[in-house]
């Protein structure tokens, strides 16, 4: 991969199972990657085979929380999908939903990305 073409990109929600996936994919082309997770719903071992490679980190913290990273581009998947986990603590997870993709935004000067938000019930198959 070129230089130039070479992206930082941070993937919310990166040890569940579609951010995973998505990690995966993004350290096979070539991008630096961050995954950040706070293993409620989310593994390790679903991101175990990349923990060696050279393009890829994982962060420990609650999307709640305000974060400061210097990225290119951002994938928000932090979100429980599972009724089981999203009705266990449903407060939470509106606060994971709706309060946590403001605690990225990224800064103007690198970044000309919106963080995009991908309803789960669309990629799954809705309820």
């Amino acid at each position: 991969m070129k230089y130039h073409a070479r992206k930082r990109i941070l993937v919310t929600g990166g040890a569940g199972f579609l951010g995973s996936h998505l990690c995966e994919r993004l350290v096979e082309e070539g991008h630096d990657v961050i995954c950040l997770d706070n293993f409620f719903t989310g593994t390790k071992q679903n991101i175990a085979h990349l923990l060696g490679r050279a393009n890829f980190e994982v962060i420990r913290h609650d999307l709640v929380q305000p974060i400061f990273l210097e990225v290119d581009e951002i994938y928000n998947l932090a979100c429980p999908a599972s009724p089981i986990h999203y009705q266990h603590n449903p407060v939470k997870t509106i606060k994971t939903s709706v309060m946590g993709p403001r605690c990225f935004r990224p800064p103007p000067a690198r970044s000309t990305v919106t963080p995009p938000s991908t309803p789960r019930r669309k990629i799954i198959g809705g309820m």
